[in-house]
């Protein structure tokens, strides 16, 4: 009678802890990636942090030391982008009336290219006489997206939203940091064991190498991309620059910035420079991911870098920008957790077989 009573106090038990566990869930589920954010940008500058807290300022000021300079650099593109995507819309849709029915001339140097110049040229002039229809055509399609314009710049007040509670639980990650570090370390000695270490470390590991190798590259492009703007003399070099480091994060995604740059500039007769543009992001800017991103992140870990693609693109895919960290991060530690594990199991038995 005693064991049935404590068999069911126990079920009893376990199924009021799963559906608080569940409720818990329900509640902050909707920001989760937030704290997801709060934890990798706690992760990534963290050093500084205890670089400040080593001067011996208290952790409420450290933390807000480290939380204001992060508030500016990742909240201002958001509110910029949010507020000026209804004035993008206005700015093209006036640029098309006033040039409704202009088209520039045929470049000189279209006529004089081997083979196919003449062609050119005539189709150039084909196309000037019917430049009316392409424009109009290109108003009533600027007019069309316009609507999906302003929804995008609604969600991106939504994702400013996001973007600042994260940055409010960053603050608490770093007052509490060292706190909640214990609690984990804690938590996984209990389900871990002796293991604990080894794990952590990997985890530590793969994090800092899948982060700083994808951020570190980002930063390099969208260095890159202001010096190359600059050269061209395109105006806002330095918030472009902004949006190209959160567009360089995801592979190949920087053609959505210098291809309709590009293409600005060879309409207003800037010809010669949409060349550079082209060549300067497609040869230089889109190429430096190919060998620095790797570079980056086998000074951590040995990993394939086909992970990396994958984590990204499937992370962008499952979890939606946050994954873009997320998916590396998560198939990086796996793979790394399993090579541990295979190398430890293959000298387990000659380590037996060598003892006395």
């Amino acid at each position: 009678m005693f064991a049935q009573n404590f068999r069911f106090e126990k079920l009893a038990s376990l199924a009021a802890l799963s559906l608080l566990l569940f409720t818990c869930y329900e509640v902050m589920q909707p920001f989760i990636f937030d704290f997801l954010w709060a934890a990798i940008l706690c992760f990534v500058t963290w050093p500084l942090y205890a670089k400040l807290r080593s001067w011996q300022l208290s952790p409420d000021w450290a933390a807000s030391a480290m939380v204001i300079p992060i508030s500016i650099l990742l909240l201002t593109p958001f509110v910029a982008a949010a507020f000026s995507l209804s004035d993008d819309i206005n700015t093209i849709s006036q640029w098309l009336n006033a040039h409704a029915h202009s088209w520039p001339e045929s470049p000189i140097w279209l006529g004089k290219l081997p083979v196919i110049g003449e062609y050119a040229s005539q189709t150039w002039e084909k196309l000037g006489e019917d430049s009316s229809k392409l424009v109009n055509f290109g108003r009533q399609y600027a007019l069309s997206v316009s609507s999906w314009l302003l929804e995008q710049s609604i969600n991106l007040l939504g994702q400013l939203g996001h973007m600042s509670l994260a940055i409010l639980v960053l603050y608490f990650f770093y007052r509490d940091g060292e706190d909640v570090i214990q609690h984990v370390i804690i938590a996984l000695q209990r389900l871990a064991g002796a293991q604990t270490q080894r794990i952590l470390q990997i985890v530590r590991s793969s994090l800092r190498a899948v982060v700083y190798g994808i951020l570190g590259t980002a930063l390099v492009q969208a260095l890159a991309s202001i010096l190359g703007l600059m050269i061209a003399g395109v105006p806002y070099a330095f918030v472009l620059g902004a949006v190209s480091f959160f567009l360089m994060i995801i592979p190949n995604a920087g053609t959505l910035l210098w291809l309709p740059i590009a293409a600005w500039m060879f309409f207003t007769g800037e010809v010669g420079w949409a060349i550079f543009i082209s060549l300067w992001f497609s040869l230089f800017v889109g190429t430096i991911d190919n060998w620095l991103r790797p570079i980056l992140i086998s000074r951590e870990v040995e990993l394939p870098f086909v992970l990396i693609v994958f984590g990204i693109f499937g992370g962008l895919l499952a979890f939606g920008f946050i994954g873009v960290f997320i998916g590396p991060t998560l198939l990086a530690t796996s793979y790394a957790l399993i090579v541990d594990w295979l190398i430890r199991k293959e000298h387990e038995p000659l380590t037996n077989e060598t003892s006395p």
